[in-house]
């Protein structure tokens, strides 16, 4: 008996709807996260975590913003990262 093709994504009406975290908890982490920044005269995290943030929980959480307010957010979590770099490197 042939096999049927999985569904595409999205495509079962019984499946959940994706999880879409409160605008208010992104916000919320963000700020958090940045302050941590703007306070450290070194990066505040194991090299793995930084990795991780930059990588991975920044674009996820800038995702769920507007583009023109992801943008600057992106903009000021950069400047501070490129900061603690410089401070890395001397």
């Amino acid at each position: 008996m042939p096999r049927k093709p999985p569904a595409s994504p999205g495509s079962d009406p019984a499946a959940p709807p994706p999880f879409v975290p409160d605008r208010d908890h992104v916000i919320a982490r963000l700020t958090e996260m940045l302050e941590q920044l703007r306070a450290a005269d070194s990066w505040p995290w194991r090299p793995s975590r930084e990795r991780l943030n930059r990588e991975t929980v920044w674009p996820y959480l800038l995702g769920f913003l507007p583009e023109a307010e992801a943008a600057v957010w992106r903009a000021d979590l950069e400047a501070e990262a490129n900061r603690l770099d410089q401070v890395e490197e001397d």
